[in-house]
């Protein structure tokens, strides 16, 4: 069994099956996201919500997409280097495929982040979808941070160290470690601001400041509503924290955002940036404007006020959120 979560505007042009509540994907892989890229001529692409591995394959005819989905997803674990014994599992199992609406934010995130930069590469010649389904996955991914950085690791080690019936489908995040002062620990109350925003858009939240970088990423992404599927970099005294990626040679080098602590690298009164999508380039000043002892009854991370809404993602960063 295999359930094909489509979005809206794909499940209106297919045929299949509609899944019910006891419907559940049998794959190692689990579900497949899937939505509708109308590019000349039209393609679908699939998203894996395991692994976050895509996989392009054309459109049309659109009456048969769901009959040719396994195959497709057998060529790309194919071209991933798949064993042909994991491949003939899998598409024993996705026999039966049911149709079901999407139900996860972020793998949704996911998906139009594959799909801005494959329309830029097959703008740049990179037309044969096999190979574009190849090259998007080796992107580096915000969501896989805490675990293998990109899809194509990320299926690797799934398929190199975890027996089938033990997959987790998301990533058992530990609590950030509480660094103490003496005997008591302390928060950080910072004011984040959206910059290029009138009148602005800010958030005040307290964090333990013992925490890393990368869960500070997090809590500014809940306060604020964004979604978090772009790639984020902090700037702290011209240093740049972030996700490493191993390819790019241009500029500084990034540290690691999880392997940073926030008190080691700020402190009372102290001011940096945080940028959330280096497409869109929403950037936020960040000023710790308190350091307070935590209280048994303070909930921590917390936001603890702000004003208006967050702008919605990828409408063209501040210039196009002001045209919108």
């Amino acid at each position: 069994m295999l359930v094909l979560r489509g979005t809206k505007k794909l499940r209106g042009r297919i045929k299949g099956r509609a899944a019910t509540a006891d419907d559940v994907s049998t794959t190692v892989l689990g579900d497949w996201f899937a939505t509708a890229l109308f590019w000349k001529p039209q393609v679908a692409l699939l998203v894996n919500q395991r692994t976050l591995l895509p996989v392009f394959m054309p459109l049309a005819p659109a009456a048969t997409l769901v009959t040719r989905v396994p195959e497709a997803i057998a060529n790309a674990l194919r071209n991933q280097g798949a064993s042909e014994a994991f491949i003939a599992a899998e598409l024993a199992a996705m026999g039966d495929v049911a149709i079901a609406p999407t139900n996860d934010r972020s793998t949704l995130g996911v998906m139009n982040e594959v799909a801005f930069h494959g329309e830029f590469h097959s703008h740049e010649g990179l037309t044969d979808l096999e190979a574009l389904s190849y090259r998007m996955s080796s992107l580096i991914l915000g969501p896989l941070d805490h675990r293998h950085g990109s899809p194509d690791h990320e299926l690797a080690a799934l398929m190199r160290n975890k027996p089938a019936n033990v997959v987790e489908l998301r990533p058992q995040n530990k609590p950030p470690a509480v660094r103490r002062a003496g005997s008591q620990a302390h928060v950080f109350q910072l004011k984040v601001t959206l910059a290029g925003t009138k009148p602005p858009v800010w958030r005040r939240i307290v964090v333990d400041a013992s925490t890393s970088l990368d869960r500070l990423h997090e809590a500014i992404q809940a306060a604020f509503g964004w979604w978090n599927y772009h790639l984020y970099e902090f700037e702290i005294d011209r240093i740049c924290y972030g996700i490493p990626d191993p390819d790019w040679d241009f500029g500084p080098p990034v540290k690691k955002a999880r392997r940073t602590v926030l008190n080691n690298v700020a402190d009372l009164g102290d001011t940096f940036t945080y940028t959330y999508d280096f497409g869109d380039h929403w950037k936020h000043q960040i000023t710790v404007e308190k350091s307070i002892p935590i209280a048994p009854d303070m909930t921590v991370p917390n936001c603890t006020d702000g004003r208006r809404a967050c702008p919605p993602e990828d409408c063209g960063g501040a210039g196009g959120y002001a045209e919108l």
